[in-house]
């Protein structure tokens, strides 16, 4: 694609379609050439503020922007783009002023109090937030990100039955928004429906893989929980495998810990079924590799059923009762190692 200089709007519309095939250099190499042309021009300087932010040159994004509006005061985009690039460098007093100036000197665009109100929920001002949230709201009912962005200030502010209904209306609107089904899977696990939680997780994943990261992140959360609460039933399990074989080993009977095996190798199947369910090959092995200390957890579990059952199923043996002794030692170690080390062994 090929832009005439002298051309803004070509140029303009050969920069844009650069960003969003996501090619940079190029977008940057068009916009560098124009701007020996026009270099006062402040769409031009915007959009390459743009270009600036996309490879994380924020003081170049910051200077470009700030010279577009010196050239024009009160041009919205460019006012969007300043402050965002204000925002990332950490200057938020500054950039929360010029996204305010941007939606009171342009009252009907609801991009600029869609920016206003995401800044305001950043620096923890939800109330503030909420306010602007809901001008972009009016002006634009059908927008997905203000709606969203509601749902996370709702969520601030503690109304999590209108913050669910504001995402579930956002997915009406577009049930592929990657960020809607996310954030509506984190509000699912902060009402303690962890499963539904981890499928939302998942399908975010599917949708945008760039959500692969806090998505694995999130799934280890639940599955550490998981397996954190199954410790004590291995424990439980180990114990009864080791009394089985101290009574058996004296003559005495071996009935109840045999039991006790029993019933604690079925109640961890039962509570591995919903990871195993819910939660996809590839990605359980993504969560693995990012906590190890699971590794060793699972394979506790593992051995504890396969200990239970051979307990319950054939009584005392030595061999059975030697490694149930070696992982009742083992259970405790790996949980107060878990505990300092943030569920990481190594």
């Amino acid at each position: 694609m090929t832009a005439a200089f002298d051309d803004v709007d070509a140029v303009v519309h050969a920069a844009e379609g650069y960003l969003a095939a996501g090619d940079l250099w190029r977008a940057e190499s068009v916009l560098g050439t124009a701007l020996g042309a026009h270099p006062n021009q402040p769409r031009l300087l915007t959009l390459y503020a743009r270009v600036k932010l996309g490879q994380g040159d924020l003081a170049a994004a910051a200077n470009s922007a700030h010279a577009a509006l010196s050239v024009a005061p009160d041009d919205e985009y460019a006012m969007r783009v300043y402050s965002h690039a204000l925002e990332l460098q950490g200057r938020i007093p500054e950039a929360l002023t010029v996204a305010w100036r941007a939606a009171t000197t342009h009252p009907h665009s609801h991009l600029a109090h869609h920016t206003y109100a995401r800044m305001l929920s950043d620096a923890r001002r939800p109330v503030e937030a909420m306010t602007a949230v809901n001008e972009a709201l009016r002006l634009n009912p059908q927008d997905v990100d203000p709606l969203n962005l509601r749902g996370d200030i709702r969520v601030a502010l503690g109304e999590l039955d209108a913050a669910e209904a504001d995402y579930r209306h956002a997915l009406q609107l577009n049930p592929r928004d990657a960020s809607v089904v996310h954030n509506l899977a984190t509000l699912e696990h902060q009402r303690g429906r962890r499963w539904s939680a981890v499928r939302g997780f998942v399908a975010a994943e599917r949708l945008d893989p760039r959500f692969g990261d806090v998505v694995r992140r999130n799934v280890g959360v639940v599955v550490s929980g998981v397996l954190r609460r199954s410790a004590w039933v291995v424990l439980l399990v180990t114990i009864a495998v080791v009394a089985t074989y101290n009574i058996g080993d004296s003559g005495g009977t071996t009935a109840i810990p045999r039991i006790l095996a029993g019933v604690g190798a079925v109640l961890l199947v039962v509570m591995s079924i919903p990871v195993l369910r819910n939660v996809p090959g590839p990605m359980l092995t993504s969560v693995l590799r990012q906590h190890h200390i699971l590794v060793v957890r699972i394979l506790q579990l593992v051995a504890a059923v396969v200990l239970g059952a051979l307990t319950a199923a054939v009584g005392a043996l030595t061999v059975p009762g030697v490694v149930a002794g070696l992982l009742l030692l083992s259970v405790p170690v790996v949980m107060i190692v878990g505990g300092f080390t943030g569920e990481r062994l190594w």
